[in-house]
């Protein structure tokens, strides 16, 4: 169930949240392990159905690690499962072989499982930490700890160890796997509401023809940027920027081409800002860059290599910009709003002088 709920999920997001239709096959290959083992026990011997259930558990395994590694965009190389698969089935034939092969599958079987759910932890552990990230951080570290405690207790107590096995470590880690097959989907579930919650988020944040953020979001962000600034005693700075006649491309090429100006323009500014200044879209052609920790000289620089324009696009004209320029002074509360209009008047002078340049206004 688990698998098609994922799969369904995947069919219509995967452009979007990538690893889905990994997560979901891996809960179909839970299923389908103990399946095998049950109908294979009555065609062939004990252990081919238990290497078939073996080489299962680890396809399993690494195929919950290949959903996670590609929704955090960390994808593992494409010959990974196809490769982990041809090893273990054929190490599970060669183990059914001889006489000592049941005790080396299982410690090949562990030693494989330990090593995909230890680094499936490590990734894990390595992105921002939410609810869901911690509960499937747990599970893993659940999985781990029960895949250590039966290898210990299998070489204490031999006789206990072994799918058959009616000891109480058997079936706490028989019943701590079939929790897990449940759980670890359930995470991949709220992994994903949690990110499509945060796109819907930042869309309501972004203008959609540019990616910069939208006017409110410019205030709601801005605001908090300026005060953390005015507590830590730091500069704010702020850049008004307004493309240059810019009218006559939307007059004379249409407005599908002063959208591409616009975006243009906008992916340029991004690649040259560096967290935590933020780009928003003022308004028509008018964007505002806001530098928190970044003094009026290095605001200026930061002016001085937006003006030098984007590299030119054949499908895009060339279009310079004027800018204003403003920052806060220490000691002195001053909203956002007031800064872009000290920054307004900047941007006037520029306009007035022929444009295509920067103009800097004092508190």
């Amino acid at each position: 169930m688990m698998g098609l709920i994922l799969g369904f999920i995947g069919r219509d997001r995967t452009a979007s949240i990538k690893g889905l239709n990994f997560w979901a096959a891996a809960t179909l290959v839970a299923g389908l392990g103990t399946l095998t083992r049950i109908l294979l026990r009555n065609f062939t011997s004990d252990a081919v159905a238990i290497g078939a259930q073996n080489v299962c558990l680890i396809l399993t395994a690494a195929l919950f690690l290949a959903g996670t590694c590609e929704f955090f965009d960390r994808p593992l190389p494409r010959r990974f499962l196809w490769s982990l698969v041809a090893v273990a089935s054929a190490a599970m034939v060669v183990f059914a072989s001889y006489e000592q092969g049941p005790i080396h599958r299982r410690i090949f079987a562990r030693s494989v499982l330990v090593a995909l759910y230890a680094y499936h932890a490590w990734v894990i552990h390595r992105q921002e930490k939410t609810f869901a990230r911690y509960l499937t951080l747990g599970s893993l570290l659940m999985l781990l700890l029960l895949i250590s405690a039966r290898a210990v207790v299998g070489y204490l107590v031999p006789e206990s160890d072994g799918v058959d096995s009616v000891e109480i470590m058997q079936v706490v880690y028989a019943v701590g796997f079939s929790s897990a097959d449940v759980l670890i989907p359930i995470c991949a579930i709220l992994m994903t509401h949690e990110n499509i919650r945060l796109m819907l988020e930042d869309m309501a944040l972004r203008d959609s023809l540019t990616g910069a953020l939208n006017r409110r979001a410019l205030f709601q962000l801005g605001d908090s940027a300026l005060a953390g600034c005015q507590r830590r005693g730091q500069p704010l700075s702020v850049l008004l920027l307004d493309l240059d006649h810019f009218k006559q491309i939307n007059d004379l090429q249409g407005h599908h081409v002063g959208d591409l100006v616009l975006k243009h323009f906008a992916d340029w500014v991004q690649g040259i800002l560096r967290r935590p200044a933020m780009l928003a879209r003022y308004g028509g052609d008018e964007f505002v860059v806001v530098l928190p920790g970044t003094t009026p000289e290095d605001a200026e620089q930061v002016a001085e290599r937006i003006r030098s324009g984007p590299v030119a696009l054949p499908e895009v004209p060339v279009c310079h910009v004027s800018i204003g320029v403003a920052s806060s002074v220490q000691g002195h509360l001053e909203t956002l709003a007031a800064l872009i209009q000290r920054a307004d008047k900047g941007l006037y002078l520029a306009k007035n002088a022929g444009r295509n340049r920067i103009e800097t206004v004092g508190a």
